[in-house]
């Protein structure tokens, strides 16, 4: 996040209705948190402020954290995202999932985190109908891009054009050894791992794109699923709060995340490429067991634009209903599989 004062951040943080902790990467003391943050501990918000952010966090997860906080603090990365668990003042375990952005004031660096106990960010604050591009990928276990969404206009190209293509082939020169460092931490275990890098826009230009990275697989190397998407200020503008615009900007990659574990399958099935991105978060809520009315809310679209978007991929798929797509899915994904 760009540079704010410090007293900005506190009093943006305060009023956030998601719990929100801000901490000094290099001391780990916890600057200050909001009413919701303290909910989860059982606690209030002035009884955390001055402690040790990791005297709040389950003993055996401290490493990783300690992992996550150095790597934001020299700048390796610019976000993490990872499931995790709190722990109270009386010992219990509080399972989160946690997002944190890299925040620079002056010659100083803090951790915002957003903390959440549902798999999901809530819908505090839903995106519009009209959201901003993003493009969805997973690569090989070589890093050559094995899926891509086909509305991939932030790289100025069909995501059918990248398969196969390298992912570091992606990048400018200078942002080489930074990316491959952020791809050795989020290759390393199970944490989402976000930076700001500049990539290749269509054959002839550059320009500056955030990469969200995550393992999908246990080999080594592993196959990375790859989100990427504007910078929080540029996807909102000036339509409100800076941090408003960093927690928008989590919720749009909470529903990426969810939407990666649907692209295995989706390399599987000839025009799978062919999907947007909306669609392929369709299929990837339709795997899930979602339906159409939950698919509507969670999307926060009419259930009109959902069955549009079902019929739609049904013809991509030469299917005519949900129980042939699903079975379409299932054979992909046992074919991937074997």
């Amino acid at each position: 996040m760009a540079a704010r004062s410090l007293e900005d951040i506190i009093a943006s943080a305060k009023k956030l209705p998601i719990a929100a902790v801000l901490t000094d990467l290099n001391t780990y003391e916890i600057v200050a948190a909001n009413d919701k943050a303290a909910s989860l501990e059982l606690t209030r918000a002035d009884k955390l402020v001055g402690t040790d952010a990791m005297a709040h966090i389950w003993p055996d997860e401290r490493d990783l954290a300690r992992f996550a906080y150095a790597a934001m603090a020299a700048g390796a990365v610019d976000g993490y995202e990872v499931k995790g668990d709190l722990v109270t003042p009386q010992g219990d375990r509080v399972p989160v999932n946690v997002w944190g952005r890299r925040v620079e004031c002056g010659d100083k660096v803090y951790g915002l985190w957003f903390l959440e106990p549902s798999q999901e960010m809530p819908a505090t604050f839903p995106l519009p109908q009209q959201t901003p591009g993003l493009v969805l990928a997973i690569t090989d276990h070589d890093w050559r891009i094995e899926y891509m969404n086909a509305d991939a206009a932030l790289l100025g190209v069909q995501g059918s054009d990248l398969r196969g293509f390298p992912l570091l082939g992606l990048l400018h020169p200078s942002a080489a050894v930074a990316f491959l460092t952020a791809v050795g931490r989020a290759a390393s275990g199970d944490i989402g791992v976000a930076v700001l890098t500049r990539l290749r826009i269509g054959s002839e230009s550059w320009a500056d794109r955030y990469c969200f990275l995550v393992r999908m697989c246990s080999h080594e190397p592993p196959r990375l699923g790859i989100v990427v998407s504007r910078a929080p200020e540029d996807v909102d503008g000036d339509s409100g709060d800076p941090l408003e615009a960093e927690v928008r900007h989590c919720v749009m990659q909470s529903r990426a995340l969810k939407t990666l574990g649907a692209l295995p399958t989706l390399t599987g099935l000839p025009h799978g490429s062919e999907l947007s991105a909306r669609q392929t978060e369709i299929v990837s809520r339709l795997i899930a067991g979602e339906r159409v009315p939950q698919i509507s809310r969670s999307m926060f679209l009419s259930q009109s634009t959902v069955r549009n978007h079902l019929a739609a991929i049904y013809k991509k798929f030469a299917v005519h209903s949900q129980a042939e797509l699903l079975a379409a899915l299932l054979r992909a994904s046992t074919s991937h599989a074997a």
